[in-house]
């Protein structure tokens, strides 16, 4: 293949370079893995909804930001985003993936992190490899967090909006996707070539290999 510096590769993290969900993961590195639990019972109730579809992405997000981060200040929680960035998430990383990524960095390819999980534990990890972050943020007053979530939550058809500006003023001549969830298919149909990928995790490493590039 021709090298094409013009060129963009947009990547879902959760699932599709990640082996779990780094939200998740995130919380219990924080809480404590019995006090993560212990929340899943606490937030049982709305987890149910939202699988019975009553009860959207945006409030499950903002529920379980709330009962585990609001109040706590900003600063603080960003120093253990930065401590989880360099110690946990590398190793929730598909070698594989990462072997995708490094090559698009071969390439000269601009890489974007498209991203329903936050800038509080992947902004480090993602300025490290020089990734640009594109991801859900979460409100703060006075350096405290609320449990709202800033502006929109970067998932879904938020993702399509997101690339659709952010392409709108540059000239790329191609473009990547890759994601593993059917919520990612409104920003890959906006790709020249994307791979959508819903496997389990003994099957992603030989997916990567045989079906990337």
């Amino acid at each position: 293949m021709i090298k094409n510096i013009n060129t963009i590769a947009v990547f879902d993290l959760d699932g599709t370079i990640t082996s779990k969900d780094t939200y998740l993961e995130f919380i219990k590195f924080c809480k404590g893995t019995l006090f993560f639990y212990l929340g899943i019972v606490v937030l049982s109730p709305f987890i149910i909804l939202f699988y019975l579809k009553l009860y959207n992405n945006n409030r499950l997000k903002e529920c379980f930001f709330s009962f585990f981060f609001k109040g706590y200040k900003a600063s603080e929680l960003k120093k253990k985003g930065v401590e989880f960035s360099e110690t946990i998430l590398p190793a929730l990383c598909y070698k594989s993936a990462l072997n995708v990524l490094k090559w698009h960095q071969e390439q000269e390819h601009d890489i974007i992190i498209l991203t329903a999980s936050s800038d509080i534990w992947l902004k480090q990890w993602c300025a490290s490899n020089n990734y640009e972050l594109k991801s859900t943020q979460f409100e703060t007053i006075d350096d405290c967090f609320t449990g709202k979530i800033k502006g929109n939550n970067c998932f879904g058809i938020e993702k399509r909006t997101f690339l659709t500006e952010y392409l709108k003023n540059k000239n790329y001549a191609f473009s990547y996707g890759y994601g593993d969830s059917s919520s990612d298919k409104h920003f890959l149909e906006l790709t020249n070539q994307s791979y959508l990928m819903k496997l389990d995790s003994d099957n992603v490493d030989k997916y990567w290999k045989n079906e990337h590039l």
